[in-house]
């Protein structure tokens, strides 16, 4: 015990160094020699790439940012009034437990530097202030705080439209066409995530889409093609526009042909909720099922996910099953896993203009810390995760 209290408190003490002056700029990547980087939280490593790892075509790591995290009270720390902290401070993050400019400074430098690619941010309409809990407004402070970090060129980032609940909707095609010239906005910055020279974007939620337009489908098709036709006036090519899917289901052909993929922000298999712990091998082993059932079924392109947790206590949901955090050695399992599907599967991944695609994934999540969905460094999980990411994925940045 002694010994991790040590161990903690000296990650703890780098990862608070992140943002200082005094530390040393790191090395950038080379082109030339491909062999070493400087960590941003520690000495510099040194790495040699094989063959394979050099002729391998890039797996790009996206991780989903939940902004939801405000100094104001009510916040997400607080559930009937009450901190719920105390009781799990293994939750408590390393990095910053508010999403302010100090703390995205961290996040960024901490993930970039262990191989992750970009954060896709997770952006709620705010047409309906009113009917809004309070501070939601602060929901898309994660990607402003993105923006204007002096660190934000070393990863990618890329925009979810989440509209899985009917707060969040937009409600007019005017809006709709506002919206869609904000995120136009976002594309034309050059730390956009592009794949194929096309800025890639997503909607939460293709059948919250349908719904979202009275429930007419042909109605969320030409909310899509709008999007489109925007990015065009606005001089950028077609983006890749991504739907929303859960792990079971695949949809219908027509459902999903406006878009260019499909897949899961997070999904979990059907058990009962329970004071005991699921294993988290019942949760990858329901993510793994999902990458084939797509791979072999679903009409267009299929991103997989993979679940970093899902144990949402803290926040009381009703009937949900909660799965105990993955292991440093399942962890490793799973980011192997999906490589290996990936590899695999030639529907798994983002499709390029000459009719390949892109090796690509998304991990649930970076900090969604009241559901369990947590990459960022924590009180309790060290940074195992960020730890996993480097040793499976982490040639990546070498070879960019």
């Amino acid at each position: 015990m002694k010994e991790k209290i040590v161990v903690a408190a000296a990650l703890f003490a780098a990862f608070c160094g992140l943002a200082s002056a005094s530390r040393a700029t790191p090395i950038a990547p080379s082109a030339e020699n491909g062999l070493q980087h400087k960590s941003e939280v520690g000495a510099p490593i040194t790495k040699s790439m094989n063959a394979e790892e050099r002729l391998d075509p890039k797996t790009l790591v996206g991780v989903y940012y939940f902004a939801g995290w405000w100094r104001g009270k009510p916040n997400k720390w607080m559930y009937n009034g009450v901190d719920w902290r105390e009781q799990y401070p293994e939750r408590v993050p390393l990095l910053g437990a508010y999403n302010d400019q100090r703390t995205l400074n961290r996040e960024i430098l901490a993930a970039s530097s262990h191989g992750v690619d970009f954060f896709e941010f997770l952006w709620y309409y705010q047409g309906h202030k009113p009917e809004l809990d309070a501070h939601s407004s602060h929901l898309n402070d994660g990607l402003k705080y993105f923006l204007s970090s002096p660190y934000s060129d070393r990863m990618k980032f890329t925009v979810e439209y989440v509209n899985n609940e009917p707060r969040f909707w937009i409600n007019s095609g005017k809006n709709w066409e506002a919206a869609c010239r904000l995120w136009c906005s976002y594309m034309k910055m050059p730390n956009y995530l592009r794949v194929g020279g096309r800025p890639v974007f997503k909607i939460h939620g293709l059948g919250w889409l349908i719904r979202e337009c009275g429930n007419d489908p042909a109605k969320a098709a030409a909310r899509i093609a709008t999007l489109r036709r925007i990015a065009r006036q606005m001089g950028l090519p077609d983006p890749l526009i991504g739907g929303g899917v859960m792990a079971k289901g695949v949809p219908l052909p027509a459902d999903a042909a406006p878009y260019d993929f499909l897949t899961t922000y997070t999904d979990m298999p059907s058990l009962p909720a329970s004071n005991q712990l699921y294993p988290y091998s019942d949760l990858i082993g329901y993510a793994k099922k999902a990458w084939k059932r797509y791979a072999d079924r679903s009409p267009i392109a299929y991103v997989p996910y993979v679940p970093s947790g899902w144990d949402p206590r803290p926040w009381h949901y009703a009937n949900s099953p909660s799965f105990e955090m993955p292991t440093l050695k399942q962890w490793i399992a799973a980011l192997r896993s999906v490589k290996n599907a990936l590899d695999r599967y030639q529907r798994l991944g983002i499709p390029l203009p000459d009719g390949g695609r892109q090796k690509m994934f998304l991990i649930y999540a970076w900090n969604e810390f009241g559901e369990g969905g947590i990459v960022a460094p924590t009180k309790g999980y060290d940074d195992i995760k960020l730890n996993g990411i480097e040793r499976v994925f982490g040639h990546n940045e070498l070879s960019r």
